[in-house]
């Protein structure tokens, strides 16, 4: 019989400026990342988008405003190169809006790249490669310009 597992979760932000999507590198890894991070165990029970945008600021300072799409729009599986932990990503939809983004000493790179025409297999690594891939593959297309009310989704 098999147990029940135990998994972190991540929410992660597919963060668009216009045709281009916010890419990281995680400094610790080497490998490519998003915006967002893991949800602390004091707040699983409370504003899930609090949470959010906790670790948005923290990553990405306090200078810049952005546009959180407050429905999921993926749930990808995930493993934390640190300490090697499974994990969940529920994967957001963001506009940035304005302002200048400040990374943290977590991440030493960051860049706007094409969301389409990009090749995220120099940089990503296994699920979040395949979470990055997903994502240009199903929701990139359908809002070309970043902009999710573009095509008439529901919120």
């Amino acid at each position: 019989m098999s147990k029940h597992g135990f998994f972190q979760i991540t929410q992660k932000v597919f963060l668009r400026k216009g045709k281009d999507i916010l890419i990281l590198r995680d400094k610790k890894s080497g490998f490519g990342d998003l915006p967002g991070g893991r949800m602390n165990e004091d707040e699983f029970y409370g504003d899930w988008l609090a949470s959010l945008s906790r670790e948005l600021q923290e990553e990405m300072g306090d200078s810049c405003e952005i546009k959180i799409h407050p429905k999921p729009i993926m749930v990808h599986k995930h493993r934390v190169s640190d300490g090697n932990h499974p994990c969940v990503i529920i994967g957001y939809h963001g506009e940035f809006l304005s302002g200048e983004i400040k990374i943290s000493d977590e991440h030493d790179y960051l860049s706007w790249v094409d969301a389409i025409s990009y090749d995220p297999n120099g940089l990503f690594f296994e699920y979040m490669l395949d979470a990055f891939k997903l994502y240009q593959k199903e929701y990139a297309p359908l809002m070309p310009e970043g902009r999710l009310e573009a095509k008439g989704w529901l919120l």
